[in-house]
């Protein structure tokens, strides 16, 4: 009788942490979906880097790191939104055109620092694909143009990405965001090598990417664009895995690997990589 009552309670025990386990996970997933994005209304591909699963067992952590589209069009209430959650730092890849034309909307004492990429924008590939022969873009010349941006973000503008993780090791900077206009070329690829850095899958990493494709209102970013060509534009204003995929194929030919390319050519080696780690990983 006392074996058997032992048992009763061990398998009772084991239904509860089994039911307890089932409702975490529940509940982590449903938290995780409501924390991730959906924060600023009129940039709704701000989105937060924390909650993914690194190699380890540890996982990034929430509202240190965002990603995101433009800042020029938030409304008050998001701009009082960007003030709740503590940004201090905003790292803007946007060139001078496009700072010009749309001037960020950020709270006071922001401090913003500018690493222009000039390649990569939308309306740099309108004007170079209106430029072709045909004077119209089709849907493989938008692909084309952008998974070759994504190739030279790999070493033409590798000074710009090598100061934006002198920026993520310096414990100040945070909680930070980094942006361009859409969110999804230049703000992709930096995302990308952030979370490759800190251990993340490539799948995983692929995963963050194509979220773009969830958030992002394409003709918020280009409003001007005629509904008529939206259609072919679609591959240029949202993404594709291609595309990282290229500044990948770019990566191994230059440097060999993703871990190669972070210590060479950004300067984030082990060491680097162990500070990252205790900044963003729990």
């Amino acid at each position: 009788m006392k074996t058997r009552s032992n048992l009763s309670a061990i398998f009772l025990t084991n239904i509860f942490l089994m039911l307890t386990y089932l409702f975490a996970s529940c509940s982590s997933s449903q938290t995780s979906a409501y924390q991730r994005a959906e924060m600023l209304v009129e940039a709704p591909n701000f989105r937060d880097l924390g909650g993914y699963p690194v190699s380890g067992g540890k996982q990034t952590v929430w509202r240190k790191v965002f990603r995101s589209q433009s800042f020029a069009a938030l409304s008050d209430s998001d701009v009082e939104k960007v003030k709740t959650l503590g940004i201090k730092t905003v790292i803007d890849f946007r060139d001078d055109s496009e700072v010009k034309k749309a001037p960020s909307r950020l709270p006071a004492g922001v401090n913003v620092v500018r690493l222009p990429i000039g390649v990569g924008n939308n309306e740099t590939a309108l004007r170079t694909l209106q430029g072709s022969a045909s004077g119209t873009p089709d849907s493989a010349q938008c692909v084309r143009f952008m998974e070759e941006a994504n190739r030279r973000f790999v070493a033409e503008f590798a000074p710009q990405y090598k100061a934006f993780f002198a920026i993520l090791l310096k414990p100040e900077s945070y909680p930070l965001v980094f942006h361009c206009t859409a969110g999804k070329d230049r703000t992709g690829f930096a995302a990308a090598m952030l979370l490759s850095a800190l251990g993340m899958s490539w799948d995983a990493v692929m995963d963050d990417y194509l979220l773009t494709n969830t958030y992002l209102r394409p003709q918020a970013v280009m409003p001007q664009t005629p509904q008529q060509r939206l259609p072919v534009l679609r591959q240029m204003l949202g993404v594709q895995s291609s595309y990282i995929e290229a500044a990948k194929d770019e990566i191994e030919k230059r440097y060999g690997s993703i871990d190669s390319y972070l210590e060479k050519a950004l300067g984030v080696g082990k060491p680097e990589r162990k500070k990252l780690a205790k900044l963003l990983l729990k």
